[in-house]
């Protein structure tokens, strides 16, 4: 059993409040062997990860949860199988808390021995600090009193201790989480440099074709909710990735309108828009039949109803709007009335 903690320290950056707590859980659950591969690599080569994890109750542990009352938990408890063919649990427990508290080794330890008292499994205890902060929190729990002692240490990791240089060249696919979770406090309050950061790693992500397109999904929800851009900076970063996104035809199908964040929706939008830009331009030229047919680049994903309705936008004539999107008179007139 892994026990791992990410500390985070939530704050707000002029925008909505980031949900770290949640976004480091979706992210873990999503690329789990690139988590154990970056954070522990010896362990990595143990586990068979040709058998997809099997993410179990958290009730199973709900007891160390109940003490916390008041804070945010976010947990993700998967059993695996190791090469050998034994099963072994790996429970990943991700915390949201202010950086600089003591009594962090004390609850490290607490953790520890509630799951082994109630499961008796190995545990490996892993604490993340994504804090930029230098916290106080020792990395080993100590109890002595009247000659009981008592000793428990656990590894621990700062995202800070890996530079942006070691992080960008690695091929490991969460080094850019990770790389991601640095940028969020080196761009604070500095919104450009936030998205010429954002750009040039969603780029080199999106550009490395040794990475699934699906965990390239995974990596790229993260990374979009986290580091927050204003809604120019979002349309701008939009308007210059769209042309590659356009060409990841695999990444495209990955995402809908329902679960796309913003950045990408935004592309999505572009592409729409450019798309009947170039119909209508090239319908008054030769036919607006033949234009629209050119202009639908991804005619997949929207309605005819929804082409109507920009066409008559455009002050164009109700017979042609019928005509080009294959939609009764009386139902283009019906869009009409409810535009109107």
């Amino acid at each position: 059993m892994v026990l791992a903690f990410v500390r985070e320290e939530n704050e707000q950056y002029g925008f909505i409040e980031v949900d770290q707590d949640g976004l480091w859980k979706k992210v873990i659950g999503e690329l789990f062997e690139d988590f154990i591969l970056f954070f522990a690599p010896k362990l990595h080569t143990q586990v068979d990860f040709s058998i997809a994890p099997e993410f179990l109750d958290k009730e199973l542990f709900q007891e160390v949860t109940d003490r916390k009352k008041g804070r945010r938990f976010a947990d993700q408890l998967a059993k695996v199988r190791l090469k050998n063919g034994e099963e072994k649990w790996i429970l990943v427990h991700i915390e949201v808390q202010s950086t600089n508290e003591t009594e962090f080794p004390e609850r490290m330890f607490q953790y520890f021995y509630r799951i082994y008292d109630r499961y008796q499994e190995k545990i490996i205890a892993i604490a993340v600090h994504t804090s930029p902060a230098k916290s106080n929190a020792l990395e080993h729990f100590e109890y002595d009193y009247f000659g009981t002692t008592l000793h428990y240490s656990y590894t621990n990791y700062r995202t800070e201790d890996y530079p942006d240089e070691e992080l960008e060249r690695s091929d490991k696919l969460f080094s850019k989480i990770v790389l991601a979770a640095k940028g969020l406090h080196q761009t604070k309050d500095k919104e450009h440099q936030r998205y010429l950061f954002k750009s040039k790693l969603m780029r080199a992500i999106v550009r490395n074709k040794d990475y699934s397109r699906t965990a390239v999904q995974a990596v790229f929800h993260f990374i979009d909710y986290l580091l927050q851009l204003s809604e120019e900076y979002t349309k701008q970063l939009s308007e210059e990735i769209r042309p590659m996104i356009r060409e990841e035809t695999e990444l495209m199908e990955l995402y809908n309108k329902e679960n796309a964040p913003p950045t990408i929706m935004n592309a999505f939008d572009l592409e729409f828009e450019k798309g009947l830009e170039k119909g209508v331009e090239k319908g008054l030229e030769r036919g607006l039949e033949q234009g629209l047919e050119k202009g639908k680049i991804v005619g997949k994903m929207i309605e005819r109803h929804a082409i109507a309705q920009k066409l008559i936008l455009e002050k164009l004539p109700l017979e042609m709007v019928s005509t080009a999107t294959g939609l009764t008179l009386e139902e283009v007139k019906e869009i009409q009335e409810k535009l109107n």
